[in-house]
């Protein structure tokens, strides 16, 4: 018995869904309306489900054989088969749709009938009735009148393989469809299947995702479009009031990125709402405010332009090797690497216990105790008794991060401006070059990248793709 397998394209599936993860707020936000869905929904969840879907089958159908039953009569790896070649289609032509693909490219595989050469119908029509007839609906198949012959209906009892003896009449096809019309004095039909017509017919269909990715693609140009026309706020149609502008930055955030981190903007909404208990931590806390509106600046271009490149929309105009961040992120989470608080990574994780009702009650006697081996190099910084308000100590140990962070090389001390209003000291015209300047160990790696590429360039390796397979 001939065996066939398939090797259907599943980097096209793959492609759509990096094209549909680029930019996903826009995709999430899609909404879509459907002929048999009353009203609009958002698309979100059935593009997932297609998606998921697509890839899995198409991977199934390129690890299945078909062909290999032995003698059985009814050829059900061909009932298989195309049951999973309808979900293909269906997850290709729903995500068409919900991304607004040309619906002429969708009809005009439909419409076809080069594929199957059914001189009835289409190709859609035949795939359709032969689906229906051989796999879902063996009993009764009416709804595709033209393959009917005027009979009310047709049904099927078995499809055979090639070589099985009830495939009599039809030698030249890989299978042979049993029909038994509704009329008594009919006699049944052998109707010839070919696997091959199958596999193009549903290779038309894969072949359409480009399109759909393009598609997808000119959808989230258009939003782009859009909310870039939407004119962002300042802080001063605020009244300068940070806590009424941070809360509408987080609406727009939301709105146009949702990342998942409009948190970011509720943790400084905490910043210029809570008080200190000590006075000698009140113009410290201004200096942590100060710079946390210097970046306000960066992040509306960001939110205006729907962009994170770029100092303009980072604030990062100097960056740490392969570390792509924003300013208005390392203000809220400055990087301990290599910092006095190093040692305390894990206790400043649990710092989160504390925020509002959260946690339990232990959880925040927990992080309470995890601050104790830090009191005495956060009192380097600021005045702290580990006895302030949940919502203070949360803050007072952020400042203090942000203050110990200008004290070394780091990227805040490199981005945030050497004024007095967000430091406790100006750095000289020396130590301020002295944190731009490279380590030791940053010229070393320099040097064996350098002399790497030499010898990829000596041997003749000079593309990229060559260097990383180095």
């Amino acid at each position: 018995m001939e065996k066939y397998r398939f090797h259907f394209n599943v980097q096209y599936a793959a492609d759509l869904r990096n094209a549909v993860n680029d930019r996903q707020k826009q995709s999430i936000d899609n909404v879509h309306k459907e002929k048999q869905i009353k009203g609009d929904y958002y698309a979100w969840g059935q593009t997932c489900a297609a998606m998921d879907r697509l890839e899995d089958t198409l991977d199934y159908l390129n690890s299945i054989e078909l062909g290999g039953r032995g003698c059985n009569r009814a050829a059900f790896d061909f009932y298989d088969f195309i049951n999973n070649a309808y979900v293909v289609i269906e997850c290709i032509k729903t995500i068409g749709h919900i991304f607004r693909v040309d619906n002429h490219l969708i009809e005009s595989i439909e419409a076809s009938s080069l594929v199957f050469g059914s001189k009835e119908s289409t190709d859609g029509r035949y795939f359709e009735y032969i689906r229906s007839l051989c796999a879902v609906h063996p009993l009764c198949t009416n709804r595709q009148n033209e393959f009917l012959n005027g009979r009310q209906f047709h049904c099927c009892p078995f499809v055979t393989w090639r070589d099985h003896p009830c495939c009599a009449g039809s030698s030249k096809a890989d299978l042979t469809a049993m029909i038994y019309p509704s009329d008594r004095w009919d006699k049944p039909v052998h109707l010839g299947l070919y696997i091959s017509q199958f596999e193009q017919y549903l290779e038309k269909w894969i072949d359409l995702i480009p399109q759909i990715i393009e598609a997808k693609n000119n959808y989230a140009d258009g939003e782009y479009k859009r909310l870039r026309s939407e004119q962002i706020k300042t802080l001063s149609d605020y009244s300068n009031d940070a806590v009424q502008y941070l809360a509408y930055l987080k609406e727009e955030y939301c709105k146009r990125f949702d990342y998942g981190g409009d948190y970011l903007f509720d943790h400084f909404i905490r910043v210029f709402s809570a008080e200190v208990s000590d006075n000698r931590n009140t113009a410290l806390l201004v200096k942590y405010r100060n710079a946390i509106i210097y970046s306000l600046q960066f992040e509306r271009n960001a939110l205006q332009n729907m962009s994170y490149d770029g100092y303009d929309n980072t604030g990062i105009k100097y960056p740490d090797r392969g570390i792509e961040t924003t300013l208005f992120d390392s203000l809220d989470d400055p990087s301990t690497y290599e910092s006095a608080f190093s040692p305390y990574s894990y206790n400043l994780e649990k710092l989160s216990y504390l925020e509002g009702d959260s946690y339990n009650y232990y959880n925040k006697i927990y992080a309470r105790q995890l601050l104790e081996p830090m009191k005495e190099l956060i009192n380097q910084y600021v005045a702290f008794t580990n006895q302030e308000s949940d919502e203070e100590t949360i803050v007072l140990v952020n400042l203090a991060l942000y203050l110990e962070a200008l004290t070394r090389k780091s990227s805040l001390n490199r981005n945030i401006p050497n004024e007095l209003k967000y430091r406790v000291n100006v750095l000289a015209d020396d130590q301020y070059s002295s944190i731009f300047a490279e380590d030791a160990s940053d010229e070393s790696a320099n040097d064996s990248t350098d002399i790497l590429q030499r010898l990829i360039e000596q041997y003749g390796g000079t593309s990229h793709g060559e260097a990383e397979k180095l």
